[in-house]
This record gives structure tokens, C-alpha cells and sequence, in this order.
């Protein structure tokens, strides 16, 4: 009995939406690209493809190094593009006034906690990391 019990507890953690996030060939794909910005705008590109819908799928950019912060959770359109834009919004060590010293990369990935239906379910892919360089305006 107690061998069964086991069992079920390891198949509800399975199920579980941590373990959705685990990137074991669900078929999906996320891509970046080397960034300059110049001035004070942010815009962030990325581009998820896959075998299933695309459309509403959350995409987390995050900016990388010793300060790293997320700059923000954008829905992919149905051709599995989010970006992110921000007006007026960064400097050489800060974006939206919080300190990000030392960024020279960001990175792009799947938010596990899909809540729209346009959202597969078991959407997955491997962060996607690119060169972030700044360059005043």
C-alpha cells in the first residue's frame, strides 16, 4: 500500500506546472538578436516558434550582469513575435530608474504561468540570451 501511495505522489508532481517548464523537446523555439540602443527608448525583440499556437504566449525580457532586473512580460502575436518597448526609459546604468549596472546582455523566455486560453499549455523553450549595448543619444 504504501509503495502505491508513492506512486501518486510522483505522478502529481510530474503533472505539475514546474514540471511543464522543464524544455524537453516540446517543439518550441525562442530566438534574439544583438541590441544597441541609443538614447533613452528600449525595444527588445523576440521570436518564439513551434508546432503549436504562438499567439498570447508570455515572454519574460530580462536584462543580465551583476544588476540584473526584469524589464517586463510581453504576449507573443500569433506570428510568435513580443516586443517590448519603452519610451523614455533608460540611461547608461538604469532602466525605469532602477540602477543596472555592468548590462551587456538580456535575455528572452518562456513565462511558465500562461493566463490567456490562446496559450498552449505546455508551452517550453530554452531562454534566449543576445548582446545588450547602450549608447547615449
Amino acid at each position: 500500500m504504501l509503495r502505491k501511495t508513492r506512486v501518486a505522489a510522483l505522478a502529481l508532481v510530474l503533472a505539475s506546472p514546474a514540471a511543464v517548464t522543464a524544455c524537453s523537446g516540446c517543439g518550441y523555439r525562442l530566438s534574439v538578436e544583438p541590441v544597441t540602443a541609443r538614447g533613452s527608448d528600449l525595444t527588445l525583440t523576440a521570436r518564439l516558434s513551434g508546432d503549436g499556437p504562438l499567439g498570447g504566449v508570455k515572454i519574460e525580457f530580462s536584462a543580465l550582469g551583476p544588476d540584473g532586473v526584469v524589464l517586463g512580460l510581453v504576449p507573443a502575436g500569433a506570428d510568435g513575435v513580443a516586443k517590448l518597448e519603452s519610451r523614455n526609459s533608460i540611461g547608461p546604468d538604469s532602466v525605469n530608474g532602477r540602477a543596472v549596472t555592468g548590462w551587456t546582455e538580456y535575455q528572452a523566455k518562456v513565462w511558465y504561468l500562461q493566463d490567456t486560453d490562446q496559450a498552449a499549455d505546455a508551452v517550453c523553450a530554452q531562454p534566449a540570451k543576445a548582446s545588450f549595448r547602450y549608447e547615449s543619444g
